[in-house]
């Protein structure tokens, strides 16, 4: 089994490669998909603006082959950060871009203005948080409630049109998803590859589905 890494040109792929490694599994840099085998797992990091990826995916021609490897080969697939916004319909950054659609819901920009604590909370969210897990998943196999912390940085988040898609939630003055699912796909808001072993638990995990 090997775990292909998209390199769509909108992330730093090195941690993610040597987390996949480190966790013991055979990574495979790629911007095509044609070759994939219905054992293998695909990653999909990113970070940066909305419509820039998704313009980079539709360039590189690989929207249709993500679309077949998941929906018709049900394959497992794994968006990190943005590539977790890109599984939406839309988002707030680039109105009229439409997303992958993988899961139905929007991205939207994080608002405090009707906190009363607004002052003391910046955009992007840059830092560690914790989870609040909703609902049982193979994914959290290991998981260590009372350690774990995870990395993020962005200034947008998800928004599911569905609870049934919401794995778990984090606060950043208000909860948002922070890791959704739907079948065999996955997206993590944060940045396992930067999360220590508490990131590396959860990628060894979805190598594991």
């Amino acid at each position: 089994m090997r775990v292909f890494i998209i390199n769509s040109g909108v992330s730093n792929i090195s941690s993610v490669i040597n987390m996949v490694k480190w966790v013991g599994f055979e990574p495979v840099v790629t911007q095509n998909l044609k070759n994939i085998d219905i054992k293998d797992k695909i990653i999909f990091p990113g970070i940066g603006n909305f419509g820039k990826a998704m313009f980079n995916l539709t360039t590189l021609g690989i929207v249709d082959q993500i679309k077949e490897c998941v929906i018709d080969k049900k394959i497992n697939f794994l968006g990190i950060c943005l590539g977790m916004q890109l599984l939406m319909e839309e988002s707030e950054e680039s109105p009229g871009i439409k997303g992958l659609g993988l899961i139905k819901g929007k991205v939207s920009k994080f608002d405090f203005n009707q906190l009363n604590d607004k002052q003391s909370l910046k955009i992007p969210h840059v830092g560690w948080n914790k989870l609040s897990i909703k609902k049982e998943s193979s994914i959290f196999n290991n998981y260590d409630e009372e350690r774990s912390k995870y990395y993020f940085v962005h200034s947008y988040y998800v928004k599911c049109k569905s609870d049934e898609n919401i794995l778990a939630v984090s606060n950043y003055g208000y909860d948002f998803h922070s890791i959704v699912y739907k079948d065999n796909v996955y997206g993590f808001q944060f940045h396992p590859e930067k999360s220590l072993r508490y990131g590396a638990n959860l990628i060894k995990n979805f190598c594991e589905i």
